[in-house]
């Protein structure tokens, strides 16, 4: 699949069509793929500066996306839907009730800092 960035969109978003032509050109394939679009109305304007508030939430606004949080995770290393990056993502967008769908898989971190030590 081309979309680089696969981990950060949710499977139902995705469109895939075995066969797609568009103007006359066939382009299935790699580029039979494509990403529902949505309009975000449901955002937390202050989320970020809610979490900023928080001890060792001072930080989340320098983050720009490397992904090496979720690289040295021991939790993503056995289930990469533990994703920290796109959390973080999400906290800066201020896509609340889009973190809260991940509510059970947060509770998985196990504390160990490494992605702290990453960043």
């Amino acid at each position: 699949m081309p979309i680089h960035e696969k981990s950060l969109i949710r499977p139902e978003n995705l469109v895939e069509h075995e066969h797609l032509v568009i103007d006359g050109v066939d382009v299935s394939g790699h580029w039979s793929t494509f990403i529902e679009g949505r309009s975000v109305t449901d955002y937390n304007e202050a989320m970020q500066d809610e979490i900023a508030a928080l001890p060792g939430g001072e930080n989340i606004h320098r983050c720009w996306q490397c992904g090496s949080c979720t690289n040295a995770c021991t939790v993503n290393a056995v289930n990469p839907e533990f994703n920290p990056r796109y959390w973080i993502y999400l906290i800066r967008l201020g896509m609340e009730q889009e973190l809260l769908r991940d509510k059970d898989i947060i509770w998985q971190c196990v504390s160990c800092n490494k992605c702290t030590y990453a960043c």
